[in-house]
């Protein structure tokens, strides 16, 4: 306790101790306040994809391919890459239910198709294949501000918000589609092209705006299934006579179909060269034809252990699905926003680092300073313990008391940003950031890596200039000569 008392004595004795407290009190306290800006933009990011389409787990089939929700990466020439289905679903979907820690269980298929209007233009939209009526209610970051859902077995869509952006641009008009206004979807496989007829029922808007979500559209699971040439199996194995596709090997692309269309022709002109019987509402028994499971948990702080028993089980299974978690599921254009965020953290890391080499040093100048003090002791019988514990404790002060300032004053920066309420106007700020608000979360884990900083620096501070004591000869530091 002696060399406890004799270093409280040097720092407070000392005026240098507060200018090296401060230093590294206000580097710290950026560190801190660094992470929680990080730490809200990964909360509003998960929150907003989770709440949205991706839910808290997503069960998909197991594939060379990279597989997110959106299918394999970016459809190349027009063509999407057919996602394979859930096999077998029935007893996937039935165990994924049983267990304790899930709220619900949606399937979706994927697809990427054209959707042509009453005009010639089209635009390309990601489709999620959900029964609405059970999908909407569940994805709380979904607001209905037109319509409705569509029916189970009807040939509906409902549009986002940016989805009916993305339609006027490309149909080149002002007007937005209206509800019970009829859209041909288009998707091509080689020489066949299927077309299908489906009816506006809806337009909703996600709550935070995210360029991910801009191009999703829902539709009926049977409508994607027929563009997509899904084989539908169904759970009594009655397919349904009724055949939807439309197979026509004299054209090479949907750009093609339409090549020789009058552009005033209106919707119903132009799907009457099809047959009414091209569509149908009627009922269809229950198919076992799905690409994905999406998965709501009771407790979200649980998807990582649910992840890993889902795995276990399906490996002991042999069952050739995997789970994965939101981030995965969201695709591309999230690991995007990661690889940005990665560099500022790069960034922000590189800053503090230089910062805290500079406090390193300040440590152990001020340590070697007193050389002269450290040889005196030394030559009047002191142990080389209880220089040891000087010098440590001296540090430890320092740094220690620092961290604390630091953490304090982070938080205290960290409460101030978000009574500002910063709001975001830019889409890439929105995306980056997670929402459209600057929101700060001080997680216990970065206060223990502020805290841990501290304790580095105590030991980088105190490992160096304790060493030089210890080897110095104690007449020579007497004399200054160190």
């Amino acid at each position: 306790m002696f060399a406890f008392r004799f270093a409280l004595r040097n720092v407070v004795s000392r005026k240098s101790s507060l200018v090296i407290i401060l230093f590294i009190a206000f580097s710290i306290s950026l560190l801190c306040l660094s992470n929680a800006v990080f730490d809200g933009t990964d909360s509003g990011l998960e929150r907003t994809f989770i709440n949205s389409f991706t839910g808290d787990v997503v069960v998909r089939p197991k594939s060379n391919m990279s597989l997110s929700l959106f299918g394999d990466d970016t459809p190349i020439m027009g063509e999407f890459s057919v996602i394979p289905s859930l096999i077998p679903f029935k007893d996937v979907s039935e165990y994924i239910q049983a267990m304790d820690d899930v709220d619900a269980v949606l399937p979706q298929v994927s697809g990427f198709a054209a959707v042509k209007g009453s005009g010639p233009n089209r635009a390309w939209l990601n489709f999620f294949g959900v029964e609405a009526d059970d999908y909407v209610p569940r994805m709380s970051g979904i607001r209905i501000v037109e319509g409705g859902t569509y029916g189970k077995g009807e040939s509906g869509i409902m549009l986002s918000r940016g989805a009916v952006e993305v339609l006027k641009r490309s149909f080149n008009q002002e007007e937005e589609p209206q509800i019970g206004e009829k859209f041909q979807l288009i998707t091509s496989n080689g020489a066949s092209i299927n077309v299908r007829l489906v009816t506006l029922t809806g337009i909703y808007e996600y709550m935070v705006e995210n360029a991910t979500m801009d191009r999703i559209a829902l539709v009926s699971p049977d409508v994607l299934r027929d563009l997509l040439d899904l084989t539908t199996i169904t759970a009594d194995e009655d397919i349904d006579p009724n055949d939807m596709d439309l197979i026509n090997g004299g054209f090479d692309s949907i750009e093609d179909l339409f090549a020789d269309a009058d552009d005033t022709l209106g919707v119903e002109a132009e799907t009457q060269d099809f047959g009414e019987d091209t569509v149908s509402d009627g009922p269809r028994a229950e198919s076992t034809v799905w690409s994905y499971l999406v998965i709501q948990l009771k407790n979200s702080a649980r998807t990582g252990a649910v992840i890993h028993r889902l795995n276990q089980i399906f490996d002991q299974k042999d069952w050739p699905v995997q789970a994965t978690n939101w981030r995965n599921a969201a695709g591309g254009n999230v690991a995007i926003v990661f690889f940005l965020r990665l560099v500022m953290n790069i960034g922000i890391i590189l800053i503090l680092l230089t910062g805290f080499i500079v406090v390193a040093n300040t440590l152990m100048i001020s340590s070697l300073s007193r050389m002269t003090e450290t040889g005196t002791l030394r030559a009047i019988g002191a142990k080389r313990s209880f220089i040891l514990l000087q010098f440590f404790w001296e540090t430890a002060l320092l740094t220690l008391t620092a961290g604390i300032l630091g953490c304090l004053l982070g938080a205290a920066a960290c409460a101030l940003v978000n009574s500002a309420g910063i709001e975001l106007h830019n889409s890439l700020l929105v995306q980056l950031f997670g929402g459209n608000s600057l929101k700060c979360v001080l997680l216990p884990t970065n206060i223990s890596l502020c805290m841990g900083v501290a304790v580095a620096l105590t030991f980088i501070g105190w490992y160096f200039p304790v060493r030089i004591a210890m080897d110095a000869n104690p007449i020579v530091a007497m004399r200054g000569q160190i």
